[in-house]
């Protein structure tokens, strides 16, 4: 699907049906909400005096308790629908927001990332969950590049808003609007609601899942697990990357000479998403999506790795553009290939989902208690150098492990069975 086709699919959907549309842009607003908060809370511990290994802890904490919740997930929502979990998402996002808000101690940052965790795990599930009731198979993964293109619009947009709201220090300006975000996310939520009546599902509308004992659940986790382990070690990979960015570029952000323009170094990161949101249908039917997923890693890893050997600015930009430009397909290409698991093989769709986010939370226990740790020890710019590095080795370990095809429909179905 290229440029023009994806610009008419959105148009096609203004016309007839609105739902693909309303999630979109629910989705965006959500985007702009987390981001703006998220950006400054690096600064915020940062202003309290607090080391990067610690702002790296206090990130991980989100990911710990998204972990957690990726487990129990199902034992707290029986029928984990994607109106119940967007609704919790959002409540639970607005508490979230007034708690950082109010952090000076590190118990309170640690406090609203397990709730950061909560929602992100939320809005994981009840994604996977939507497109499966509501994307055919054979549009997955276009649709997956939309919404990764809304995704970027939201995190690129979000740095830019943030660097103009802080100066010295972070006030009120932030928060404020992030909560005006936040309330036009839930009225595209309501006219979402309203769309779904009528429109076709590909999966039941009501789901129960018989509960397990720890045993027989960790059984399941580890028949499903074993079966797609490659892709769950792409989604690792691919937010291993993200907390690396989300845990040092506003610190770098601040030391390079951009201001009022501080957000420059996110956005150069998430724009390519923008990008290759509109690109990654037609791509991925050329080259494969292992292919595509492990190429771009290693180009992009490549490019990363040399970022610390330049002094200049506007090179350091476009050095973190053009490497997201490539490392950036992973998210997509993970999210098509288990969105169509969930489909083709339905009985597995508990066990994809709680392994899809234990995995997603992986890459981000891991990732900012990294980044936090190599910057406090070589540095905050050579730490992406030390990712770059990082990453190549991950791109040879998937081009080894990772089947050119998945046979969900069989194997999965009968590991979930």
């Amino acid at each position: 699907m290229g440029f023009g086709t994806w610009v008419k699919s959105i148009y096609s959907a203004r016309r007839g049906n609105h739902l693909f549309l309303y999630f979109c842009m629910m989705f965006l607003f959500f985007m702009l909400f987390d981001g703006i908060v998220t950006y400054v809370v690096p600064l915020l511990v940062m202003e309290q005096g607090y080391s990067k290994t610690l702002v790296g802890i206090i990130f991980s904490s989100a990911a710990i308790s998204g972990a957690f919740f990726s487990f129990f997930l199902y034992k707290i929502f029986n029928n984990a629908y994607y109106r119940l979990l967007f609704t919790c998402m959002l409540l639970t996002s607005l508490i979230y927001c007034f708690v950082i808000w109010s952090a000076h101690a590190f118990i309170l940052f640690v406090i609203g990332m397990i709730m950061w965790g909560f929602f992100y795990t939320l809005l994981n599930f009840g994604t996977l969950d939507f497109y499966s009731r509501f994307i055919p198979e054979d549009e997955m993964s276009s649709k997956f590049g939309v919404l990764e293109a809304f995704r970027a619009l939201g995190c690129l947009l979000a740095p830019l808003v943030a660097g103009f709201l802080v100066i010295d220090t972070v006030e009120w300006e932030p928060f404020i609007t992030a909560l005006v975000f936040l309330s036009i996310s839930a009225f595209f939520f309501l006219l979402l609601l309203r769309e779904a009546g009528g429109v076709k599902q590909f999966i039941p509308s009501v789901e129960s899942h018989p509960k397990k004992g720890l045993s027989e659940e960790i059984r399941f986790w580890r028949r499903v697990g074993g079966y797609i382990f490659p892709l769950l070690f792409l989604i690792a990979v691919s937010t291993l990357f993200d907390a690396f960015f989300i845990t040092l570029g506003p610190i770098v952000a601040e030391r390079l000479v951009f201001e009022p323009f501080d957000g420059l170094f996110m956005t150069a990161y998430f724009t390519p998403l923008l990008i290759m949101g509109a690109l990654i249908g037609p791509i991925t039917k050329v080259f494969g999506e292992k292919n595509t997923a492990i190429i771009g890693l290693f180009i992009g890893s490549v490019i990363l790795a040399t970022i610390s050997f330049i002094d200049n600015p506007f090179i350091i930009i476009l050095v973190v553009f053009v490497s997201a430009c490539f490392t950036c397909m992973m998210t997509p290409i993970s999210s098509s290939i288990s969105a169509t698991y969930i489909q083709t093989a339905p009985s597995t769709k508990k066990e994809v989902l709680e392994l899809k986010d234990f995995f997603f939370n992986i890459g981000y226990i891991i990732g900012p208690i990294a980044a936090g740790i190599i910057a406090d020890t070589v540095g905050a710019m050579q730490a992406f150098s030390v990712l770059g590095v990082l990453g190549i080795l991950f791109a040879g370990i998937l081009f080894f492990i990772m089947p050119e095809k998945y046979e969900a429909a069989s194997g999965a179905e009968e590991a979930g069975s």
